[in-house]
């Protein structure tokens, strides 16, 4: 509170307060709302430094990096007959912690023992999965595999006897995919 005696009677602070003359004004006329604003009434931008505890405010850089932590999906349909699909590039030290592949319309007819899909990379094509289940519904392998360096990551389909059928993969991962 302001000693209203050393200032002339003046209690307490207008609702705007300028920062020195023709400043930007600090605007708090809404009750709900602190603005920030330019000598002419428009918002303006604020600069803060990284928050180093729990109750500060944090910088965009350091919310972006935080939604790299959460788990997170990508899903992606195959066909019996696809080949090897790209399933796309996860950043350095993603981490993969499971593939679920659950089988879809079709039933893989006239598959047989060499009928899989395998999930991996260049390095490894079943590093992340292997031994896809025909006569299952979903079939789920825990990988928790950390990539030091970007990698492509692809679902290679093997169709052995199969005419027909479809699979749904899902990559649960902590990181950034593109």
């Amino acid at each position: 509170m302001v000693d209203s005696v050393k200032n002339y009677g003046i209690a307490g602070a207008s609702q705007t307060i300028e920062l020195g003359k023709q400043g930007a004004v600090i605007d708090g006329s809404d009750s709900a709302i602190i603005s920030l604003k330019n000598k002419d009434g428009a918002l303006e931008e604020t600069a803060i430094a990284n928050g180093t505890a729990s109750s500060h405010a944090v910088t965009k850089a350091q919310l972006d990096a935080s939604g790299n932590q959460k788990l997170q999906y990508h899903s992606q349909t195959v066909s019996y007959n696809s080949g090897t699909v790209s399933l796309g590039t996860w950043a350095a030290n993603s981490t993969i912690h499971s593939v679920v592949i659950e089988k879809g319309a079709g039933n893989w007819t006239n598959s047989s023992a060499s009928t899989e899909i395998t999930v991996g990379d260049s390095s490894d094509n079943d590093r992340l999965f292997l031994g896809f289940d025909v006569s299952g519904s979903q079939v789920k392998f825990t990988s928790m595999h950390t990539y030091s360096n970007s990698t492509e990551l692809n679902a290679y389909v093997t169709a052995g006897g199969a005419s027909a059928g479809t699979a749904g993969i899902r990559v649960w991962y902590m990181g950034t995919r593109s």
